[in-house]
Parts: C-alpha cells; sequence; structure tokens
C-alpha cells in the first residue's frame, strides 16, 4: 500500500513539474525532492525520466494509476453499451471532454518536446497509436449505432477528434469553456457518419 502511495505521489508530482517547467526542465532529482523520496527511489519505479513522463500521460488519461486498460474503463464501457445513436454521441462528448481536460496539460508536453527528443517523439508516436486503437474500437460502436458508415473513415475523424490537442486548441488558444467543447465535439460527432 505504501509504495502504491509513494507511486501516486511521485507521478503526481512528476505531472505538475513536467507541466509548469517543461520536460527538460524537470529533473528526476527535483521530482523525488518535491515528492519526498529518493531519486534512486523514482529510478526503480519508473527506470527513466521518458518512462515517468509516460506514466504521467498515462494517468492523466486514465485519470487515475489503476492498471486497468482504458478500453476496459467505465467511461469506455458507457459509451459501448449505449442504446441509440444520440445517446452514445452524448456519452462520447462526455467523455472526450473529460479526459481532455485532465491530459491535454501534459500531452502538450510531450507534443513540445517530441522534436528536440526521439525517445519523447517515440512516446508520441506510440500515444497516436493508442488513439488510433481506441478510434477503432468506437468507430464501431458509431457505426453499429448508426446503421451506416464506413469503420475506417470514422475511426479516422475520431481519432483528430480524440486529441487532446483539439482541446487545447479550443479551450486554451480560443479560451473557450469546456462546456462549449464540449458541445462543440457533441456537434462534430453527429457527422461522423
Amino acid at each position: 500500500m505504501q509504495a502504491r502511495e509513494t507511486r501516486d505521489r511521485v507521478l503526481a508530482v512528476a505531472r505538475r513539474l513536467f507541466v509548469e517547467r517543461g520536460y527538460a526542465a524537470t529533473s528526476i532529482a527535483l521530482v523525488a525532492r518535491e515528492a519526498g523520496v529518493s531519486a534512486p527511489t523514482v529510478f526503480t519505479q519508473f527506470a527513466s525520466k521518458v518512462n515517468l513522463l509516460k506514466e504521467a500521460v498515462d494517468t492523466a488519461i486514465a485519470g487515475d494509476t489503476d492498471d486497468q486498460p482504458l478500453r476496459d474503463r467505465p467511461v469506455l464501457q458507457r459509451i459501448h453499451r449505449a442504446g441509440t445513436f444520440d445517446e452514445m454521441i452524448e456519452r462520447m462528448a462526455d467523455a472526450f471532454a473529460e479526459v481532455a481536460e485532465r491530459s491535454y496539460p501534459i500531452y502538450a508536453v510531450v507534443f513540445g518536446a517530441a522534436d528536440a527528443d526521439p525517445q519523447i517523439a517515440a512516446l508520441l508516436a506510440e500515444l497516436d497509436r493508442q488513439r488510433l486503437v481506441g478510434a477503432a474500437l468506437l468507430a464501431e460502436t458509431v457505426v453499429a449505432r448508426a446503421g451506416r458508415g464506413d469503420v475506417d473513415e470514422v475511426r479516422d475523424r475520431l481519432w483528430v477528434l480524440m486529441s487532446p490537442l483539439q482541446f487545447g486548441l479550443v479551450v486554451r488558444d480560443r479560451g473557450r469553456p469546456v462546456a462549449w467543447y464540449r458541445t462543440w465535439t457533441a456537434a462534430l460527432l453527429r457527422t461522423l457518419v
């Protein structure tokens, strides 16, 4: 239990520091000091700074540190259980807004650091691949509920809409409230098929 609490604390501190300072300016030593642990403890748990960043992103997307695939989490199960197309769209818009609000700040760190570090570029590519897998699962449900549409086409549209960068463009750059982003997302989701 204590190891789990320590890991959660390190991840929370790392996420905050990466967002506040950026990837390059956040050292393992700084994370360890602010989390109240030793640097070797952080290395033992995460092996590298890139792995620490990856875990920080993964837990921001998931919303917790549970070791459960996103596809098996209640938020996505709720979407797949929707009885109608409209109900599914509303649930997807809720989920996209919830996940993007939580994950955008740390995702932006990865995006910003990717051009300077090949390991971060690989992490960004992996995050995009994981989002594509999630979009494919959702696309099958969208096409099934709508009773029409091309799964690959819907998958690719969802892949773009699910990007935390979309959230950043709308909320951070344009100053729209999260509720506006959610409504806008729902309107776009209705045009998938």
